[in-house]
């Protein structure tokens, strides 16, 4: 089990690193809800878990998307992302001009 404040550093840190998943309490895929090793507040980890339960456990975009919070476009549009950067492609993005 992890410390509480364990939690908070690691909570801070993702905020640090804009990677702090927004909504949280939209997740309900039974690994983020049962394991301390999957954190529902770390977003990148929430992409890519719901990309391997699709392409390695091949389970349904919709079914996926809805377990991980995320819109079936929201789902195609990060892995569009990871396909063509990797991981980093997970990582969110800084919106507007370039």
């Amino acid at each position: 089990m992890l410390s509480s404040e364990f939690k908070r550093k690691k909570i801070d840190e993702l905020r640090c690193n804009k990677s702090l998943n927004p909504k949280p309490q939209r997740i309900k895929d039974t690994l983020f809800l049962s394991k301390d090793f999957f954190d529902i507040h770390d977003l990148v980890q929430v992409k890519y878990e719901m990309l391997r339960k699709v392409i390695h456990e091949s389970r349904p975009v919709s079914e996926a998307s809805s377990l991980f919070g995320f819109s079936r476009v929201s789902f195609y549009q990060i892995l569009a992302a990871f396909e063509k950067k990797g991981i980093s492609g997970l990582m969110p993005y800084k919106r507007g001009p370039k």
